[in-house]
C-alpha cells in the first residue's frame, strides 16, 4: 500500500541553473530510474517510455539510485528545487543528495563526464522543505544548508494515526488534485464529435 507524504517549502539554487541543466533534470526526474545500464541515461521522451525489453531491470533501480522515482522537481527559471506534487514519494533526502552530489555541487560527480560539458558545476543549495508523512502524522524538515542534507524530526510518528481518517487539508488536496486529473483527461470522440450524416450513396 505505502503512504503519502505532503512537502511544502523549496531549496534555493545559486547560481540558477542554465537551460541545460533544467532540461536533463526536468527528464530525469519524469523518468523511472531503473537500472538502464547506466545511471545518468534519461530516454528522449520520459512520459512515453515503456520499458519494453528491460525485463527484472524495469523494477531495479539503477546503480547508486535510491529509488525507482526521483520526485525533485526544478522550477522554470531554474532558482529552486521542490517537491513534484507526486504521490507516495520516498527517499526524498537521499534523492537530493544524489542530484547535489552527481549534478549540482562543485566537484559534482557527473563533471568528468563529456555529455554534462553544458552544465556549470558550481551551485550551492539552501532552504527548507517540510514533510508531514499521512499515515502516522511525523513532521520533519528537510534542511540543505552550502549543499549539506540533513532531515529534523520535529513531532515524531504516532502509530495510532493509521487508522484515523484523513484530516480535512489532506480530503481538500486529494479533491483538488482529482479535479484537476478530470480538467486534464481528454475526452473521448464520442464525447466531442458531433454525428454528421454521410449523404445517402446513390446507384
Amino acid at each position: 500500500m505505502g503512504f503519502s507524504t505532503d512537502f511544502v517549502g523549496h531549496v534555493d539554487i545559486e547560481p540558477p541553473l542554465n537551460d541545460s541543466e533544467i532540461a536533463y533534470l526536468s527528464a530525469f526526474g519524469a523518468s523511472r530510474r531503473y537500472d538502464r545500464g547506466d545511471p545518468y541515461d534519461v530516454p528522449g521522451n520520459p512520459r512515453a517510455e515503456s520499458g519494453a525489453g528491460a525485463g527484472d531491470r524495469y523494477n531495479r533501480p539503477g546503480q547508486g539510485q535510491p529509488n525507482l522515482w526521483c520526485d525533485w522537481e526544478v522550477c522554470w527559471d531554474g532558482c529552486c528545487i521542490s517537491w513534484s506534487g507526486k504521490e507516495k514519494s520516498y527517499s526524498m533526502e537521499p534523492w537530493l543528495r544524489y542530484v547535489i552530489d552527481h549534478f549540482l555541487k562543485p566537484g559534482a560527480r557527473a563533471a568528468s563526464d563529456p555529455r554534462f560539458e553544458d552544465f556549470t558545476f558550481d551551485h550551492v543549495l539552501s532552504g527548507t522543505v517540510v514533510g508531514c508523512r499521512r499515515d502516522n502524522k511525523e513532521l520533519f524538515a528537510i534542511r540543505v544548508e552550502d549543499n549539506e542534507v540533513s532531515r529534523e524530526v520535529m513531532v515524531r510518528a504516532d502509530p495510532r494515526y493509521v487508522d484515523y481518517p484523513p484530516l480535512p487539508y489532506e480530503d481538500e488536496i486529494d479533491r483538488e488534485d482529482d479535479d484537476r486529473r478530470r480538467r486534464r483527461r481528454r475526452p473521448l470522440p464520442e464525447e466531442s464529435s458531433t454525428v454528421v450524416p454521410l449523404p445517402r450513396r446513390t446507384v
